[in-house]
Order: structure tokens, then C-alpha cells, then sequence
């Protein structure tokens, strides 16, 4: 159920990069050339959307690893060659997806996030949480490290221009973000062929290492640390419930302020610095908020659809995929060619009907399929067993689940 909301989420917050250029993109919401309508989009985007539902994902693909590891290590298997199959396979997925739809794929960081995170499983609960704290404050200090860097240099009294000043140092604000974000895209995605879209890609990763991949590892550590603590279990839902709510009141709170205009959250300066550096911590806090209460929220039944996100959430690499795919013939030449044609609040508007499809595809898939397409080569390449894939259907019309495993010469 929350991988189903968390896919609805992403595609929000993937649409524009699609839709637009990414100097365009990346703007505040109250610095767009748009509308009242898009800087407000802008606005609740970031609050409730920038880093929550990737949060919530990478919160949930760390529980997974810390789940299976669990059952490894309880059925006396090796856990080592299980584990990087899998990650092998999530890499591949996310490199053919950054190269062939999207540069802003985050399958390819997520292999190297796990990779990283296997020599911390099974270790003590305490340690991994204390880790993942921590390495969500240190990628708080590396967000503030651009507006520090420019507050400091608007602070200092200027220096002689030289005739090699620009290649001894670079003038004026130095933001990393913005330089990283220089080097994610430099041309159209349908423009430069394969060498183009590979140099976007790999900006695009160059920028989660240095950035954002770290929130992300930090992230998961600390969905391996509430699987232990059971934080998911229904006997939980009292605990669970107090600490959701404490976490959106606290993170949200941050949000909303942070995101305000400058003059309004405290100006720039070293203003700019401290929301720069909470703003990984707070959204951190707004994913644990999110996660546990959709937990409670579904073990009430007050979330009118939550079987429909459900099924989805079971196939969302699937899912993942073939939002893109959409968007891709939306806004690419070969398709409807809207690039750069939607204001920001329009694109969001597609991103969100994009996602009605494939809640409608993953709903009829999952009529006749057990898995979805990708999840289940995935599942076979982990297992190196062919699981199986349709639904046997009785004589009484009934539905049915077969799990025998099959024969490679099986239909």
C-alpha cells in the first residue's frame, strides 16, 4: 500500500523533469515565469512531495533487505549470492532506464545503496539506526555546503580581478547543486543521440553521490531499524500512530516554513544555510510520519482505495517503468511532443492522469498475472528458478494462486 502512494508521489515529482528543461525545473516556486497556479503547485510540492516519497521507497527497500536477510539467514542459506543477484538486476533495470527513458533514474542508486548497506545487516539494531540518523544529518551539512559557500563569499570583501582569476577559482555564489544540476542536462532529451543522454546520466549519478545518495542510504538503515523494532506490526499501531503524527507535526512544520519566500522564512544569507541543512533531516522525519501513518490508516480501513494502491504497490517496478514510458511519449518528439509547452501546474496535472493509467493497467495485469512483467524476471534471475506467473482460474470461477515452481520448458 505505501509503495502504491509512494508511486503516485514520484511521478509527480518526476513529471517536470520530463515536461521541461531542467534550468527550469529546478527554479523556487516563487521565482517561476508561470502563473499564481504553478508557484503554489511548486510550493505544496516541495513541502509534501521533494525527498518524501523517494524517502518512502528507499524507507521501504531497506525493510525489504533487513526482511530477507532475516529469512536467509533463518533458512541457513547463503545470503551474499541471493542479495547480489538482486542488486545486480536493479542495476541493470536502472541503467537501460536512465539511458533509454529517463537520466533521473534512481534504480542504478538504489543498487549502490544496497550494495553498501549488505555489511551492515545483521548487525546491532542500535548501530544502524545511529548510522542512519547520522548519515541523514551529514547530507544535511553537504546541501548547506553550496549556500554556506556563497554566503561566505558574499561576506568577503571582493577580490582583484586577474587575468587567470576565473580558472584559479571560480567568481561569485558557488552552489554544488546548481553545478551538479549544470551537468545532469545541457541539451533536449530528444536532441545529441546516445552520447548526449549518456553524459545526462551520468551527471545524474555524479549528483546522487555527492548529494542525495547519502539521505538515501541513511534512509535505509533506518527502514532495517523499524523492521527490527517492529514498528509496521499492528500490536505497535498505539506507539506507531504517536511517533507518525509527532514526526509531520515537527517535519512538516520545517517544510512549510523553509519553502516560504525568502523575505518571509528569514532572507537569505545564513538563513539560506540552515533550511538548506534541515531540509534532509525534516523530510527524513516527514517519511517516517507518512509511512506510519498510512500503516494505521489501512489497518483502520479509512483509505477508500487502498486495495487498488495495493495491487499496484506489489508490481511498482513495473509501475515505475511504465510511468515513465508515458511520460516519455507525452513530452518526447517521437510521441505527443509537449516539451516545453505546460506550465508547471499543467504537468502535474498529466503526471497525475499518467498515474490513473497505470493504476488501470496494473489492476487488469493483475486479474490474470501473479507478478508483474518485471518483477517477475526479477524474481527469476534472484531465485534463478522460473517462479510462476499466471493465476489458475477453478471450476467454479473462483481464483486460485499456483506456487509450484516451474519447469524452463513450462508454458
Amino acid at each position: 500500500m505505501i509503495r502504491g502512494v509512494a508511486l503516485l508521489g514520484i511521478v509527480i515529482e518526476n513529471v517536470r523533469f520530463f515536461a521541461m528543461p531542467v534550468s527550469r525545473a529546478i527554479k523556487g516556486p516563487w521565482t517561476l515565469e508561470g502563473g499564481l497556479a504553478d508557484s503554489i503547485v511548486a510550493y505544496l510540492d516541495l513541502v509534501f512531495g521533494h525527498y518524501k516519497f523517494l524517502g518512502l521507497f528507499t524507507l521501504l527497500f531497506g525493510f525489504g533487505l533487513a526482511t530477507q536477510q532475516a529469512r536467509l539467514a533463518a533458512s541457513g542459506a547463503a545470503s551474499i549470492p541471493f542479495e547480489l543477484r538482486r542488486i545486480a538486476w536493479l542495476a541493470v533495470a536502472g541503467l537501460l532506464h536512465g539511458l533509454g527513458l529517463f537520466f533521473g533514474d534512481i534504480l542504478f542508486i538504489f543498487a549502490g545503496v544496497a550494495l553498501l548497506t549488505l555489511p551492515f545487516l545483521g548487525r546491532p539494531t542500535r548501530l544502524r539506526l545511529g548510522l542512519g540518523l547520522g548519515l541523514v544529518v551529514f547530507s544535511g551539512v553537504l546541501a548547506a555546503r553550496g549556500p554556506l559557500q556563497s554566503w561566505l563569499d558574499q561576506s568577503s570583501p571582493p577580490a582583484p580581478v586577474m587575468a587567470t582569476d576565473e580558472q584559479a577559482s571560480p567568481r561569485g555564489p558557488v552552489l554544488e547543486t546548481a553545478n551538479a544540476v549544470r551537468d545532469v542536462t545541457v541539451t533536449p532529451p530528444d536532441a545529441g543521440g546516445f552520447e548526449a543522454r549518456f553524459r545526462n546520466w551520468k551527471g545524474s549519478v555524479g549528483y546522487g553521490v555527492r548529494f542525495y545518495g547519502w539521505y538515501l542510504l541513511g534512509v535505509v538503515l533506518i527502514g532495517t531499524a523499524l523492521r527490527d523494532v517492529g514498528f509496521f506490526r499492528e500490536e505497535h499501531a498505539s506507539r506507531r500512530t504517536q511517533v507518525a503524527i509527532a514526526c509531520l507535526v515537527i517535519g512538516l512544520s520545517i517544510e512549510l516554513v523553509g519553502f516560504l519566500p525568502p523575505h518571509l522564512r528569514g532572507g537569505d544569507g545564513f538563513a539560506s544555510v540552515a533550511w538548506s541543512f534541515l531540509h534532509p533531516i525534516s523530510a527524513a522525519t516527514v517519511v517516517i510520519g507518512y509511512a506510519g501513518l498510512i500503516t494505521t490508516l489501512v489497518e483502520k480501513r479509512r483509505v477508500p482505495i487502498a486495495g487498488a494502491f495495493e495491487i499496484l504497490g506489489r508490481m511498482s517496478l513495473s509501475g515505475y517503468l511504465l510511468e515513465s514510458i508515458l511520460l516519455a511519449a507525452v513530452f518526447r518528439s517521437w510521441g505527443l511532443g509537449w516539451y516545453e509547452t505546460l506550465g508547471n501546474a499543467a504537468a502535474v496535472g498529466v503526471g497525475i492522469a499518467v498515474f490513473g493509467v497505470v493504476m488501470a493497467a496494473g489492476l487488469l495485469w493483475n486479474r490474470w498475472f501473479l507478478l508483474g512483467p518485471f518483477e517477475w524476471c526479477w524474481r527469476w534471475f534472484t531465485y534463478l528458478q522460473r517462479p510462476p506467473m499466471r493465476r489458475r482460474t477453478t471450476v467454479a470461477g473462483a481464483t486460485s494462486v499456483d506456487l509450484r515452481p516451474r519447469r524452463p520448458a513450462d508454458d
